[in-house]
């Protein structure tokens, strides 16, 4: 067994943001979700993490990332990133688009049937990452082997 056979699981996907307090209030506000653990500790954090069934859902402010990371490594302005998040059924697709519209979340493309068997729909978060929220028409979705 090779090193490279314990890469098995996504611990978290991180988000960089510049609006570490906006950022925040928009996950546990609008996506509902309950934060798990902020760092340093939370009158200074510039680091959160959310459970999102598993995975965590973290948001690093970026001014702590460049502590960190060099500039170079990091790139310019403007990171972008999707999030794809499979739900069961079409009609949860619906559903939850209906929830966060509701909540005031942006949604960029609503939900519609795509060509390659999907039913999905696209959100921003505060910080302009995209978020898609997808069903397969039938089973576990065209190509898979």
């Amino acid at each position: 067994m090779g090193s490279l056979d314990r890469l098995a699981k996504v611990n978290d996907i991180c988000l960089f943001v510049r609006d570490f307090k906006g950022s925040v209030k928009f996950y546990t506000e609008k996506f509902g979700l309950r934060v798990k653990r902020l760092q340093p500790d939370s009158e200074h954090a510039n680091y959160a993490e959310f459970d999102f069934n598993g995975t965590s859902v973290t948001l690093w402010d970026e001014s702590g990332v460049r502590e960190i990371l060099d500039r170079a490594c990091l790139g310019g302005e403007g990171h972008h990133f999707m999030i794809a998040v499979k739900v069961p059924s079409v009609e949860d697709v619906d559903a939850i688009h209906g929830e966060l519209t509701g909540r005031g979340v942006v949604c960029v493309s609503c939900p519609k049937i795509y060509p390659f068997g999907s039913k999905a729909a696209y959100y921003l978060d505060h910080e302009r990452n995209i978020w898609e929220i997808f069903a397969w028409m039938e089973g576990n979705g065209p190509g898979l082997l």
